[in-house]
């Protein structure tokens, strides 16, 4: 047998039995013999056989995979997204493809070309500093690809998003120190961000 990955039709030629055959036992059809359906997944295990998940994903029209584009995987806002996102996607039976564009616009397009191609089910988004052409963003609506932006949204593209009013917040925290009797309140802030 040939080295890389097993296929059907490497079990097939193996148990010399037809490919429709090794699939119908692969998913347990009734039509199939008992014997049949255990031979064919004896060798499966054997040869440690893995279904072709984008062959599956293009019969079943979908991927269950969802994409993400961050800008950096470092920043613990971002790993801590990606943390839950992962959580949630895996106890709901999908994959996660990440990708980071390193705060670059360049990054950001290849990323999102390389979900689209990957043919997700979705895609969530936080731009890059630098983005401020939307093109590439626009090519999920018209494959109808479900978007959701977190952190930083883009203005006029049709999708959900996940912000926090982060004047709202610091107003209600400095509320609940004066409320507190704290009379020295400073704040330290960092690079403003989109």
């Amino acid at each position: 047998m040939k080295s890389g990955l097993v296929t059907i039709k490497d079990l097939a030629r193996e148990l010399n039995i037809s490919p429709s055959t090794v699939s119908r036992a692969l998913k347990d059809h009734p039509d199939i013999s008992k014997e049949t359906k255990r031979a064919v997944q004896e060798l499966a295990q054997k040869l440690n056989y893995q279904p072709n998940a984008v062959a599956l994903s293009l019969k079943q029209r979908r991927s269950n995979t969802i994409g993400v584009i961050i800008p950096e995987i470092v920043h613990y806002f971002f790993s801590s997204v990606i943390s839950g996102i992962e959580d949630v996607a895996y106890d709901a039976g999908f994959n996660v493809i990440i990708c980071q564009s390193n705060e670059r616009y360049e990054r950001e397009v290849a990323n999102a070309k390389t979900l689209l191609s990957s043919r997700v089910d979705g895609v969530l988004i936080s731009i890059s500093k630098e983005t401020t052409d939307y093109k590439h963003l626009y090519n999920f609506n018209r494959n109808e690809v479900p978007m959701v932006f977190y952190d930083r949204v883009v203005p006029g593209i049709a999708a959900d998003q996940v912000i926090i009013d982060d004047f709202d917040a610091a107003y209600k925290a400095t509320c609940h120190l004066i409320d507190s009797g704290r009379t020295r309140i400073a704040h330290l802030g960092g690079q403003w961000r989109l």
